[in-house]
């Protein structure tokens, strides 16, 4: 089994009862800055919450969380949801620092097939709660059935 690893969050994934659907586990988490990268939100999102996308960007620095030593079995729950698999988001390594010290950690970026799309601000602030607990209630547990059932074919 591969070792945890630290995540570096700033969208949906800020929301800890959204990581805690996703995953089961709650994690610790520190707060963050990943230098040369700006979170923007999406001209089109799929639903109805708005969603936001990580770009590089030399003159920004973005704040958010890192989430400490996730293991293996959450971050395969993560990628799933961040659909890795369609091109939307990719993964990538990343220095971040929080606690005035610089982390290793990974994060999810707008992938090609988000790029084009790209447009305007997106804060936490955007998602409501009936949002949130629709994530919680309704889309994640209907992605992790789906993770279940690929899993087992």
């Amino acid at each position: 089994m591969s070792n945890p690893v630290n995540v570096f969050v700033y969208g949906l994934l800020m929301f800890p009862e959204i990581v805690t659907a996703i995953t089961g586990q709650q994690y610790r988490a520190l707060s963050a800055v990943l230098p040369h990268h700006q979170r923007r939100g999406l001209s089109q999102s799929p639903g109805t919450a708005p969603l936001p996308v990580l770009v590089d960007n030399q003159d920004f620095d973005q704040d958010g969380s890192l989430l400490l030593e996730v293991d293996a079995t959450a971050m395969a729950k993560l990628d799933f949801f961040e659909e890795l698999d369609s091109g939307l988001y990719v993964k990538k390594e990343v220095r971040v620092l929080a606690d005035g010290q610089w982390y290793c950690a990974i994060c999810y970026a707008a992938g090609p097939a988000l790029l084009p799309y790209v447009s305007g601000d997106w804060t936490p602030t955007l998602i409501s709660a009936e949002q949130k607990a629709y994530f919680i209630q309704t889309v994640i547990p209907d992605m992790l059935r789906a993770m279940q059932a690929q899993s087992s074919t």
